[in-house]
């Protein structure tokens, strides 16, 4: 699988092949189709983040959009925040618990880029 990775905080990340990720316990994969890159994924891929310097190498990305059984979702990741990787990536392994189902003709694209603000704004609607 590809995946962009981050091997030092304050240097670019680099496209790498990666073996794809094996879901924990809870956890599924997520096929991804748009990842944006935020402030936090700058601060952490920085080592400027107030959750310190993350452990490297890793895959950034706090947050995406992705499909997993036959439906696309928006979720949120712990890159650069705790160990683990982020949305950067062909596949994610996120915890069920936190997707969040988008309705049918969303632009995976356009959520992405509206990202947690959006998803707030949809749950509180819905």
């Amino acid at each position: 699988m590809r995946a962009a990775q981050i091997h030092a905080c304050g240097e670019p990340p680099v496209v790498a092949e990666r073996p794809a990720p094996a879901p924990g316990p809870g956890e599924v994969l997520v096929e991804v189709l748009a990842a944006p890159i935020t402030p936090l994924d700058l601060l952490c891929a920085t080592g400027t983040s107030y959750f310190g310097t993350p452990p490297t190498p890793y895959v950034p990305g706090v947050q995406g959009v992705g499909t997993t059984g036959g439906r696309t979702v928006w979720f949120p990741t712990k890159a650069g925040m705790a160990p683990g990787d982020g949305s950067m990536a062909e596949l994610a392994a996120v915890p069920g618990s936190e997707l969040v189902e988008l309705p049918p003709g969303a632009d995976p694209v356009a959520v992405a880029a509206l990202g947690l603000s959006a998803v707030a704004a949809h749950q509180a609607l819905v």
